[in-house]
C-alpha cells in the first residue's frame, strides 16, 4: 500500500467514526420526572365531629387522574366528603364521632401511580368540647329578595371565648352577611337575602369547634320584592271599629305613582255609626319599602278632620302582599282597627258601567245599632229608555235585622238606579226595596270597581240610615242561568253577632241532590272547652233560584243543642259565593269558596309555601269594642306546621304591634281538608297561649281558620303568595 492510499484510508475511518458518534447522540432519551403529591396544611388537633377542608395537589401526572383519600387508624379515623378528588380540589374531612385509640393520619394517594402519596402530620382528636351555639335572635321566617335582617347567636362553654362564623346554603345563591360583631358570648350579623326566591339555611358555627353550630331556615318569598305595581290604581276596602267604639266601613281607590312609593291621589267613601257618610278625596300618601317580614305600610291623606289620630285626616294601613296586584290589609294606627283587601284595579273594567247580575252582601248595623246583614242579587238589566238600571226582574234580596227576617224581597224598577263610573271607577247603586212593610227604605250603595267581577261596597247616606259595607261579585254570562249545584262543596268564613255578642263561624258544606251535609265550627266565647268540628245535616230540601240564590233551611249541628241555622248563598258562577244567615239565632255574613279536592284528598303537604294571612277577632264575648286585626306572612314546608310574623292592631289596649312571632301546626287532618291544630302568638292577652284552631282548606292556595277555644275569637284567611 502506498503512502497516499494509507492517508486516504485513515481519513475515511475518521469520518466514519465521527458519523457514528453523531448518530449515537441523536437517539438519547430524556428521563421522566416522577409524580409527586403535596397536601395543604391541616390542624394538628380537632374535636370529635369537627370538619376541615383539605386539598391534594398532584404534579407531573399526564393523566390528571387526581387522588384517592384514606386515613388511619382504619375504621375509626373519620370520613371524607368524597373518596376521590381532582388535583387542587378540596374535600371535607370529618373527624370521627368518638376519640380513636391513636392520632389520625390522612393520606392522599395518586390514582395514576399508587406508589406516590402524601400524608398529614399526626392529628389529635379530642373529646367533645362542650361548646353550644344557639340562634338567640332569629330572622323572620320569610324575607323578600334583597331584604335585611339582624341575626344573633349565643355561644356557651367556649374556653377560648371565641365567636362564630356565619354561612348559608345553597352556596352562592343564599345571600350574604356583614362582619360578625359582639363580644363573648353574643355575636350578631346583618344578613342580606339573595335577589331570587327560594329556601335558605343560615348557620352560625363556633370558631373554636365547628361541630358546634345552630341553623335556621328562611324562605325568600316570591311576593315580588314586596312591591305593588307602580303607575296603577288600587281599590281598598276595610271594616272595623274606631277608637270611639263605633263600627265603620270604608272603600276607595288610590293612584300609585311611577316611583312605586308616592300616592298621587284618589277618593274614598266612609261611613261610621257616629258620623254621617263621608266622601273624601285622597290628596296624597306614601307606601313604604317592605320590612324584614315583607309587609308594607300605606299612608293615605284625606284632610278630613273626622278621620285619623287626633283628626289629622290620615289612615295608616299595613299590607301583606299576595302578589304585586293583591294584598290583605289592616288599619294600623291608634284611631281605628279593621281588616280588608287591596286589589289592583282593571282600568278597562273601571271605565265600564256595571251590567248583568251581581251577587252581593253588605253587613253592619241598622240605625239603632242592631246587627244587620243584607244579601242578594242585583240584575243591572236596563230599562226601556235607559239601559243603566234595574227592571226588577232577576233581582232579589234577603235581610236579617237582629233576627227579624225578610226573605225573598225585591227591588222596585228604576231605570236610573246605577250610575256611570267616575274617572276612578266609583259607581252608585240606588236600590228601592219592594217592601210592603216599609221596613227597608231606599238603600244607596257606593261601589269601587276592581275588575269585571269584583266591586267593593260601602253604604252611603240614605233613608235606611244603616251602617254597612261589603262586596259584589259579577255573574256575567251566568246571570239568570243557575240550576243544580249537587256535588259542589263550599268552604265559608262568617262573622257577626248572636245574643252573646261577637260571633264567628266557618265550615265545609256539600250539596247533595236535595240536602246539604258538612262540618262547621262556631264560636262566641260562651263555650266551656275547645270545640271539635261538628257534623251538620239539613232536614229540609234546599232550593236554587235561576238568580243564583241558594236557600239552605233547617241545618242542625251535631251538638244537639237545639240550635238550627238557615243559610243563603248567592253564587257568582265562578267558584265563589256570598252568604248570610237567615234565622233568629244570629246575624252572620261572609264569603264562601267552592272547594277543589286534589287527587287522593288533602294531606298536610297540601298546605305548603308562604301564605299571606289576614285575621280579625275579639277577645271578649260582648261586642267588637275589643276587636283585633292582624296581617302577616306565614310559611309552611308541607310538614303540618308553619311559622310567621304578624303585625297586629288592638287599639283598645296594646295598639299597633309589629312582628309578633306566630307559629302554628295541624295536629290531625282528613282528606276532606278539615284540619285540627293550633296557633300561638295571636292571643292579645298572652303571646304564649297555644290557641286551638280548626282549618278548612279550599285548595292548596287558600284556606280558612277559626279559633275554637274560649280565649278569644279569631277568624283568619290564608292566601298563597305568588
Amino acid at each position: 500500500m502506498t503512502l497516499r492510499k494509507s492517508i486516504l484510508l485513515l481519513v475515511s475511518l475518521s469520518m466514519i467514526a465521527a458519523l457514528v458518534a453523531c448518530s449515537s447522540s441523536s437517539t438519547h432519551v430524556t428521563p421522566v420526572t416522577p409524580i409527586s403529591v403535596t397536601l395543604s396544611t391541616t390542624p394538628t388537633a380537632l374535636f370529635v365531629g369537627d370538619t376541615t377542608p383539605i386539598t391534594a395537589t398532584v404534579a407531573n401526572d399526564s393523566a390528571n387522574a387526581g387522588v384517592t383519600w384514606s386515613c388511619a387508624p382504619a375504621g375509626t379515623c373519620g370520613s371524607f366528603s368524597s373518596a376521590t378528588s381532582a388535583s387542587g380540589t378540596a374535600v371535607t374531612y370529618t373527624a370521627p364521632s368518638s376519640v380513636p385509640t391513636s392520632t389520625v393520619v390522612i393520606t392522599a394517594t395518586s390514582v395514576t401511580d399508587t406508589t406516590k402519596s402524601a400524608s398529614t402530620p399526626a392529628i389529635t382528636i379530642n373529646a367533645a368540647s362542650g361548646i353550644t351555639v344557639t340562634v338567640s335572635t332569629a330572622p323572620p321566617s320569610t324575607l323578600v329578595p334583597g331584604a335585611t335582617a339582624t341575626i344573633t347567636a349565643t355561644v356557651s362553654g367556649d374556653p377560648n371565648s371565641a365567636g362564630v362564623n356565619w354561612s348559608c346554603a345553597p352556596a352562592s345563591t343564599c345571600g350574604s352577611f356583614s362582619a360578625s360583631t359582639g363580644t363573648y358570648p353574643t355575636f350578631s350579623t346583618t344578613y342580606t337575602a339573595p335577589g331570587t326566591p327560594g329556601v335558605v339555611t343560615i348557620t352560625a358555627t363556633s370558631v373554636t369547634d365547628n361541630a358546634a353550630s345552630a341553623s335556621v331556615t328562611v324562605t325568600i318569598t316570591s311576593a315580588a320584592a314586596g312591591t305593588l305595581t307602580p303607575s296603577s290604581n288600587y281599590v281598598f276596602s276595610l271594616s272595623g271599629f274606631d277608637t270611639n267604639d263605633n263600627p265603620y266601613f270604608v272603600a276607595g281607590v288610590f293612584t300609585l305613582s311611577s316611583d312605586g312609593a308616592t300616592i298621587s291621589g284618589g277618593e274614598q267613601d266612609f261611613t261610621d255609626y257616629e258620623d254621617e257618610a263621608l266622601s273624601d278625596a285622597i290628596t296624597g300618601g306614601t307606601i313604604s319599602a317592605p320590612d324584614a317580614a315583607g309587609n308594607v305600610t300605606i299612608t293615605l291623606n284625606t284632610g278630613d278632620g273626622n278621620i285619623g289620630p287626633g283628626g289629622d285626616g290620615t289612615e295608616t294601613l299595613v299590607a301583606t302582599l299576595v302578589s304585586s296586584s293583591k294584598a290583605v290589609i289592616a288599619e294600623y294606627d291608634t284611631w281605628a282597627t279593621s281588616s280588608g283587601t287591596l286589589d289592583l284595579q282593571d282600568p278597562t273594567a273601571a271605565a265600564a258601567t256595571p251590567s248583568a247580575g251581581y251577587a252581593f252582601f253588605v253587613a253592619g248595623v241598622d240605625w239603632n245599632g242592631y246587627p244587620l246583614a243584607i244579601g242578594g242579587v242585583i240584575n243591572v238589566d236596563g230599562g226601556t229608555t235607559n239601559p243603566v238600571g234595574i227592571s226588577g226582574t232577576g233581582s232579589i234580596f234577603d235581610a236579617n235585622d237582629q233576627g227579624d227576617l225578610f226573605p225573598g224581597e225585591g227591588f222596585v224598577a228604576n231605570e236610573n238606579s246605577v250610575s256611570s263610573p267616575d274617572a276612578l271607577g266609583r259607581v252608585e247603586f240606588a236600590l228601592t226595596p219592594d217592601d210592603s212593610t216599609e221596613t227597608f227604605l231606599p238603600i244607596d250603595l257606593v261601589g269601587y270597581i276592581v275588575d269585571a267581577t269584583h266591586i267593593r261596597l260601602v253604604e252611603t247616606a240614605d233613608d235606611n240610615a244603616s251602617i254597612t259595607g261589603g262586596t259584589a261579585l259579577g255573574q256575567g254570562a251566568n246571570t239568570g242561568k243557575f240550576s243544580s249545584i249537587a256535588g259542589n262543596s263550599y268552604v265559608a268564613g262568617l262573622a257577626g253577632y248572636n245574643p252573646n255578642g261577637a260571633f264567628q263561624g266557618a265550615g265545609l258544606l256539600t250539596a247533595g241532590s236535595s240536602s246539604f251535609t258538612g262540618t262547621v265550627n262556631y264560636n262566641d266565647l260562651s263555650g266551656t272547652a275547645p270545640q271539635a268540628p261538628d257534623s251538620v245535616t239539613e232536614g229540609t230540601t234546599y232550593t236554587v233560584d235561576p238568580t243564583g240564590r241558594v236557600s239552605i233551611p233547617g241545618m242542625t249541628d251535631g251538638n244537639n243543642d237545639g240550635v238550627d241555622f238557615n243559610l243563603q248563598l248567592y253564587l257568582d258562577g265562578n267558584g265563589k259565593a256570598l252568604t248570610i244567615t237567615m234565622d233568629n239565632n244570629d246575624v252572620l255574613a261572609g264569603l264562601a269558596y267552592q272547594q277543589t279536592v286534589p287527587s287522593g284528598g288533602f294531606t298536610v303537604a297540601s298546605f305548603n309555601g308562604t301564605y299571606a294571612m289576614g285575621a280579625t277577632g275579639a277577645n271578649q264575648p260582648m261586642g267588637n269594642e275589643y276587636e283585633l286585626d292582624a296581617v302577616g306572612p306565614v310559611t309552611s314546608a308541607g310538614m303540618g306546621d308553619f311559622t310567621g310574623f304578624v303585625d297586629l292592631n288592638w287599639i283598645f289596649n296594646s295598639g299597633p304591634t309589629a312582628d309578633l312571632v306566630m307559629p302554628g301546626a295541624f295536629n290531625t287532618t282528613a282528606t276532606n281538608g278539615v284540619f285540627a291544630g293550633y296557633i300561638t302568638g295571636l292571643d292579645v292577652t298572652t303571646s304564649t297561649n297555644q290557641d286551638v284552631f280548626s282549618y278548612y282548606l279550599i285548595d292548596s292556595t287558600k284556606g280558612v281558620a277559626i279559633e275554637t277555644d274560649t280565649n278569644q275569637l279569631t277568624l283568619g284567611y290564608f292566601l298563597l303568595q305568588k
